[in-house]
């Protein structure tokens, strides 16, 4: 992948329900857990999104997890292709590879947000740590977060068929981000991104089945 393509679905965080990250999670795979029930929730198809904010309801940790009927390639590369962001992340107006490792084992990405008249754009910049088809940790190095750090771990199946995409974050927003603007997008557009990331992650993977068995 070109470093001017790279980027997408990090910007989740905050443009899915602007909520983000702040753990410190190392870049293995296998950190975020599901209960057997939420396994069981996920195995069929439905959305799994828990969220913990504290008495301010502004900051908070909030859990997601989909099954995507694709191979994790298909996923990490939707993951990490700004020109993938800039067609299912809400309010996003600016994605940028400002700087990466030479065997691509980290990253260093731009984001502007844009609400709209209700909050001013929201930048950053984050490095994210990379382990191919499997983990993407990431946190904020400057910009306009509190704190903004977290990861997204791709468990494939035992035949490699489809990934189960689970997603762990914490965020202490800007104090200009209205609290009815970040539960707007948390309820209203994390469901719908998560939704719209499987769709094009799944007709990719149907695209790249029919190609292969072209004659």
């Amino acid at each position: 992948m070109g470093t001017a393509r790279q980027w997408t679905a990090l910007a989740l965080a905050l443009a899915c329900g602007a909520w983000g990250l702040a753990c410190g999670f190392p870049a293995h795979a296998g950190e975020i857990k599901l209960s057997p029930a939420e396994a069981q929730h996920v195995a069929a198809r439905q959305l799994l999104i828990r969220a913990t904010l504290d008495s301010s309801q502004r900051r908070g940790t909030v859990r997601a997890a989909v099954r995507i009927d694709a191979p994790p390639d298909v996923v990490f590369q939707m993951l990490t292709t700004c020109a993938d962001a800039m067609q299912y992340v809400p309010h996003m107006r600016l994605c940028r590879v400002r700087d990466q490792a030479p065997d691509n084992s980290w990253q260093l990405v731009e984001h502007e947000i844009d609400f709209g008249w209700y909050a001013p754009r929201i930048k950053y910049v984050f490095r994210a740590d990379l382990t191919a088809n499997r983990v993407i940790a990431f946190r904020q190095v400057s910009g306009d977060f509190k704190a903004n750090e977290g990861r997204w771990e791709l468990e494939p199946s035992a035949d490699g068929s489809h990934t189960v995409l689970l997603y762990r974050a914490y965020l202490d927003p800007p104090g200009y981000i209205p609290n009815w603007v970040l539960r707007s997008r948390f309820r209203r557009e994390m469901p719908q991104m998560l939704t719209d990331l499987r769709k094009r992650c799944e007709t990719e993977q149907t695209l790249r089945a029919k190609a292969d068995h072209a004659p």
